[in-house]
């Protein structure tokens, strides 16, 4: 070979190089919930894409945030209490880059913001004068019409809880309600169990007084809701609406999302009747910027540190994956990935932490409302597995709202049940065979599967 061939040859293979280098592509690791990974495989499916996204299985979006963590995905799709969850994890380091946002509302920086509505001829000066008042609720149990409310009103001092021992910590709450205020409209289910629900709303009749059929205070009902509680204010004499801004706007014929203002549900309601009422006593009008006393930020894709320095790459991928996703004709594999035609994907310019995403929403303090119960209980387990899986059961749990929260303790093997009768511990789980141990101790059985 001359040297003429042999550096034409060399130049060859250094294009040749050179090309497989560029068409390397870049991959992203997106960890969903096992019984998803078809759908995730199927649409997320792009092989002349420059940037892949590979599907990787978790249990759960709890392992997944562990799998995030620990490098073997890349990011998430999470709800704001899995943010919770995440911001609690040791030495992490997560961001939320994305989120899926109404295309009502793309704008808006949170999913929804809760807010007090008041007539402006009442003349409030501070949430004290919410006492003995006739409060309109979206439902018993929801955000925007009793958690906030009840956070940040037990908060100003203005709602207590009843202290009498005699009373269920359920039953605490709504007696505090009840004494709070003179009247109200608070649908739903008091208790799972049919007998209590009726003992409760009988005892505590106040709190269905202002509802539709208030001998059933339950679904549907003309006052519950988002709009409901705002119908029951304008429409059946009420004082007070716990809402959010959103149904104020479309309520009253305001603007939604910038876009022009439609006509109002009901058109004999005067805006200039009406005004927010603020934390600090001060009201303000409904046609300006509302005050808003605890907001729930939207769902969103949360990465590690790792993909800091190209996330809007990541991005750009994610924003083709939607539209794609929207147009597919398998919609129930879309709604499995949180494709919806009626969202749209806002990418954050600067990712934001999950933790100061939560503090500015005043959403922490909604999500470690502790209500009515004082003390934790205790689940007795009997090894490291079983150790492993109730914390992480006890982490989801609190999130989202399970109370009273529960702390996991471990024994020896089969020395729970002797746990339980003494005192130290409050639970066991048993399976089948181990049930006989019970029979020689005052245990109950309470849940069975």
């Amino acid at each position: 070979m001359t040297v003429s061939n042999a550096l034409l040859s060399v130049v060859a293979v250094l294009l040749l190089i050179g090309h497989s280098h560029g068409q390397q592509k870049e991959t992203f690791k997106l960890c969903v919930p096992h019984q998803i990974m078809d759908a995730c495989q199927d649409l997320m499916a792009k092989p002349d894409a420059a940037i892949q996204v590979q599907c990787i299985a978790g249990r759960d979006r709890m392992e997944c945030l562990e799998k995030v963590k620990a490098r073997e995905a890349d990011f998430v799709a999470v709800d704001p209490e899995d943010m919770y969850v995440a911001y609690h994890m040791a030495n992490q380091d997560f961001s939320v880059f994305t989120e899926f946002r109404t295309l009502e509302e793309p704008k808006a920086e949170f999913r929804y913001e809760g807010i007090i509505l008041v007539r402006k001829s009442d003349n409030f000066r501070s949430l004290a004068d919410l006492r003995g008042k006739k409060s309109c609720h979206t439902g018993y149990g929801r955000n925007v019409g009793y958690k906030i409310p009840i956070t940040k009103l037990k908060s100003a001092g203005v709602f207590k809880l009843a202290t009498d021992s005699e009373l269920s910590p359920l039953e605490k709450e709504l007696k505090g309600l009840s004494d709070l205020f003179g009247s109200a409209c608070l649908v739903g289910k008091y208790s799972p169990n049919d007998e209590v629900n009726r003992l409760l709303k009988k005892r505590y009749s106040n709190l269905c007084a202002l509802c539709e059929r208030p001998e059933v205070c339950d679904y549907p009902d003309k006052y519950s809701g988002y709009d409901g509680a705002i119908r029951c204010l304008v429409e059946n004499n009420g004082d007070v609406a716990f809402t959010k801004v959103i149904y104020v706007n479309k309520y009253f014929g305001l603007p939604v999302g910038g876009a022009p203002a439609k006509p109002a549900l009901n058109p004999n309601a005067r805006t200039e009747d009406y005004v927010y009422l603020c934390e600090d006593g001060s009201t303000r009008p409904i046609t300006g910027p509302a005050c808003s006393w605890a907001q729930r930020p939207w769902q969103g894709y949360m990465g590690n540190g790792d993909i800091n320095s190209r996330f809007q790459r990541l991005q750009q991928r994610l924003q083709q994956f939607y539209q794609d996703a929207k147009n597919s004709a398998d919609t129930d594999k879309a709604l499995k990935m949180w494709v919806d035609r009626k969202n749209v994907l806002v990418d954050r310019e600067v990712p934001v932490q999950p933790g100061d995403h939560l503090n500015r929403a005043q959403y922490k303090d909604v999500i470690e409302r502790d209500g009515p119960f004082q003390n934790k209980i205790k689940l007795c387990v009997t090894s490291l597995i079983e150790l492993n899986k109730c914390e992480v059961m006890q982490k989801a749990a609190y999130s989202r709202d399970v109370r009273p929260a529960f702390e996991c303790v471990m024994k020896g093997k089969g020395s729970c049940v002797e746990a339980v009768r003494r005192g130290e511990a409050d639970v066991v789980v048993l399976k089948g065979e181990d049930q006989p141990a019970t029979s020689t101790s005052d245990l109950k059985a309470i849940l069975f599967e």
